[in-house]
């Protein structure tokens, strides 16, 4: 199965992802975080701090002009 097509439409003033689209469909950022955790973003893992703050991030690649932050 092919990456997910992953965008940030929106932040927090903090920076963390508020929005994203994944295949051109938008989700909240918790409901991208579960998606991923679930496995349903190919390419993509859920991610969850310490602190207790979610999201999803892209599987390591070597590349770093695909990352959610570029």
């Amino acid at each position: 199965m092919p990456k997910a097509k992953v965008k940030v439409i929106s932040e927090t003033p903090t920076g963390l992802n508020n929005r994203v689209s994944i295949n051109g469909t938008q989700y909240t950022n918790n409901q991208a975080y579960n998606k991923a955790v679930r496995g349903e973003v190919p390419g993509y893992h859920g991610v969850k701090n310490s602190d207790g703050t979610k999201f999803i991030r892209s599987n390591p690649d070597g590349n770093k002009n695909n990352n959610l932050d570029h």
